[in-house]
């Protein structure tokens, strides 16, 4: 199966499919809706309904230029030419999918951002067997490990409980989509009263339909911040140390696991929880999957390759795929 790698994106020439363009193209896989994966206004697009009604939600005018929104949802296959082509979990965020193609048979499985772990908001990863491996690789360094979902549930509901009873107003930074919704799942089932900023808020409809609950929040409103944990996107970090009040933030990222994360990001604590794949998560996929071939896109994809290569994989970094991590996993 041939697969080609152009700084736009991965394409699958004989399917005429692209994995995640970042360009407009005639057929598109989005494997989630961060908007470094769903880029362009593609005049087909294959992905999981949760992804298509976020795709949509962040560019309405998606619903003029796309001629054809194809759901898949996890588990179903469809045919593609020559290829059958089938959607599995990836446990980032609610909707987010792998894809398996079958084609003359071999089995390529691209994995888009995916967490091994089981995540607190959406569906558990399933590792698919397969003879090519296509993986993002961000936090492909051995210093990245993260907390389980109970570990980073307790140590978000104790920050926020011990900051309230001191007196504080404890403020949690996620990004709009995926983060964000994860951290209200958890102050709000705990009983904790929180106020969540309208860019988080508003996806929160897309993960109750996909079964989250978000019990007894409220909306942000500036003037109106004592007694709640507040949601509030990464940008408002400087607009609150400007304040001169009380607040208090924590930092819930997998790059809260280096060294100099209190100063990057201005917090108070650190808890090193991802929606994406681990270090060990990721050796354990490559591993589990089976693949006599693995390609890692997006992140330190150079040193995981090395160390893959070291254990026996034969693993690669496509030029064209290598990119930088950023602290912003995805957003």
């Amino acid at each position: 199966m041939l697969v080609a790698y152009h700084p736009a994106g991965i394409h699958l020439p004989e399917l005429d499919l692209w994995l995640d363009p970042k360009e407009p193209v005639e057929r598109a896989w989005i494997s989630h809706a961060h908007s470094d994966h769903a880029r362009g206004l593609h005049r087909n697009v294959l992905a999981t309904p949760e992804t298509l009604r976020l795709y949509r939600l962040r560019w309405p005018e998606n619903e003029e230029i796309a001629q054809s929104l194809q759901p898949l949802r996890h588990g179903e296959s469809l045919h593609l030419g020559p290829a059958k082509l089938t959607a599995i979990p990836a446990g980032h965020i609610v909707g987010a999918a792998q894809l398996l193609v079958e084609q003359a048979g071999e089995r390529l499985v691209y994995t888009g951002d995916l967490k091994l772990m089981p995540p607190l908001c959406g569906t558990a990863t399933e590792v698919a067997r397969c003879d090519r491996l296509i993986i993002e690789s961000t936090f492909g360094l051995p210093i990245f490990h993260f907390l389980t979902r109970e570990e980073a549930r307790a140590r978000i509901a104790a920050f926020a409980t011990a900051t309230l009873e001191d007196g504080g107003v404890p403020v949690f930074l996620g990004y709009p989509l995926g983060r964000g919704q994860e951290i209200v799942e958890v102050l709000a089932n705990a009983g904790i009263p929180c106020a969540v900023h309208g860019s988080i808020a508003r996806f929160l409809p897309v993960y109750e339909a996909a079964g989250c609950r978000f019990p007894g929040w409220s909306p942000y409103e500036a003037r109106n911040t004592r007694g709640k944990a507040l949601v509030l996107t990464p940008s408002m970090r400087r607009g609150l140390e400007a304040s001169g009040k009380d607040f208090r933030i924590a930092y819930v990222s997998g790059w809260a696991a280096l060294d100099n994360a209190r100063t990057r990001a201005g917090a108070e604590e650190l808890i090193p929880y991802s929606d994406h794949a681990g270090f060990a998560e990721l050796l354990t996929m490559a591993r589990e999957s089976g693949a006599s071939r693995i390609d890692l896109v997006h992140g330190y994809t150079e040193p995981l390759a090395r160390i893959l290569r070291q254990q026996g994989f034969d693993a690669c970094a496509p030029a064209a795929q290598v990119s930088r991590a950023t602290d912003e996993e995805g957003e």
